[in-house]
């Protein structure tokens, strides 16, 4: 049997096993309230009980709310390359702490498990197990030849720093004459800023900011190329998605993002140095010529091969094997 707790959210439309604690995630009271749902969760429960965190808080509420019960194993999912708290000095001593009381921490690519192993020294590194995220698949949609008409562009993300969207803007600006439009779907602090400069360098005709959306795969069939121009990436669930429609991906190459896409995949154009808004426009410009050149058809295949090496069942078939060996 298996069980939900969320930290925050509405207690609303929740099945039996689900749970919303519904406090201010800072707040310290967590803890006792996290350790009575342990605690009842072990009352008549003969065999161990896993508890798979997720998360900053939660990292750290489940280890202290743990504390003095038997029978829980306690495992962690790392989500990313790089956070806040490793550039606090000497913070990596208290989380050793913490980490030492998981039994396994699962990591979502090899880029993640590698900065984080570096991050926990060789000691702990051995608890770290890589398990790639899984992703929905989408089918593959029919794209339009592009012969005599201009490509689309679209990205997904939310408008943050890292995932540096601006950086983007300015190599399109510089090529816009052979795109029709560039989407870009998410929401977040740095739209402002996306704002200003897609009005300075007068692109507003061409590039959308749309907002959040739910119907993300409309945006992806309707696209020639997705861009990914993050900083850093735990993973990059956005380019198995786009990959899935068939769609070709020019990003990043950065850890993490580089384990999903590939080195070696027809449909993917890898930017080395992703500040670089010339580094962009030579990626762009490579990848419109690997499209004329081999057609939809061909990198359509090649991209949604790749992103089937992450289902959804092939994760879930993977905790399962890591939760049986606790």
């Amino acid at each position: 049997m298996s069980r939900s707790v969320y930290l925050s959210g509405k207690s609303t439309d929740l099945s039996d096993r689900e749970y919303v604690i519904s406090q201010n995630v800072r707040n310290p009271f967590n803890v006792i309230l996290i350790r009575r749902i342990l605690s009842s969760f072990l009352n008549g429960v003969d065999s161990k009980v896993v508890v798979h965190v997720h998360l900053t808080w939660p990292f750290f509420y489940v280890v202290l709310a743990s504390f003095g019960l038997s029978g829980i194993k306690l495992v962690y999912t790392e989500h990313n390359t790089n956070n806040r708290r490793r550039a606090i000095p000497f913070f990596w001593l208290i989380e050793r702490i913490f980490y030492r009381r998981y039994s396994k921490v699962i990591c979502i690519s090899q880029g993640v498990h590698d900065s984080l192993a570096r991050w926990v020294g060789p000691e702990l590194a051995q608890r770290l197990e890589t398990v790639p995220n899984g992703s929905r698949l989408y089918p593959v949609c029919t794209r339009e030849p592009i012969r005599n008409r201009k490509l689309r562009l679209v990205s997904v993300g939310s408008l943050t720093y890292k995932k540096n969207f601006s950086t983007a803007i300015e190599a399109f600006a510089q090529l816009q004459d052979q795109f029709e439009s560039y989407e870009i779907i998410g929401e977040g602090p740095e739209r402002g800023r996306l704002e200003r400069l897609i009005s300075q360098r007068k692109l507003e005709k061409k590039i959308s900011l749309v907002g959040w959306s739910n119907n993300i795969e409309s945006f992806l069939c309707k696209a020639d190329l997705q861009l990914i121009p993050s900083l850093w990436e735990g993973f990059g669930l956005v380019a198995v998605e786009g990959m899935s429609t068939g769609l070709p991906v020019v990003a990043s190459n950065v850890d993490g993002l580089r384990d999903v896409l590939g080195t070696n995949n027809l449909s993917v154009t890898l930017v080395d140095d992703p500040g670089s808004a010339e580094a962009w426009k030579l990626a762009i410009g490579t990848a419109i010529e690997k499209l004329a050149k081999e057609g939809h058809k061909n990198l359509s295949v090649a991209a949604r091969s790749q992103a089937e090496k992450f289902t959804l069942k092939a994760m879930a078939e993977r905790y399962l094997e890591v939760y049986r060996k606790l």
